[in-house]
């Protein structure tokens, strides 16, 4: 991830500018290969999706939901709704 800040001065106020950005490509390339390719794991799980950070990002500014917090993995509640956001919003991110 690369990020930008920008700051105009000069005038009262100035103006802030800011931007992040992430090359994608790479996990959209493993969510087609994975779709390929993966199948049932020995324990019965399936991959579900390749989340870049700058999708984490997003999904934590417009559902609240921190896909990097140590408790969110074991709140079944929370990743229910991920599975809903993520099917509905990044499709091209899943994994099954």
């Amino acid at each position: 991830m690369t990020g930008t800040f920008e700051y105009e001065s000069g005038t009262v106020g100035g103006e802030h500018i800011w931007s992040v950005s992430q090359n994608v490509q790479p996990f959209l390339e493993q969510a087609k290969q994975d779709r390929d390719t993966l199948g049932m794991a020995p324990n019965g799980m399936k991959k579900f999706a390749t989340i870049p950070d700058l999708v984490a990002i997003d999904i934590k500014d417009k559902w609240g939901l921190d896909i990097h917090a140590p408790e969110f993995m074991s709140d079944k509640e929370m990743l229910a709704k991920l599975m809903v956001i993520v099917r509905q919003d990044y499709p091209y991110l899943l994994s099954v």
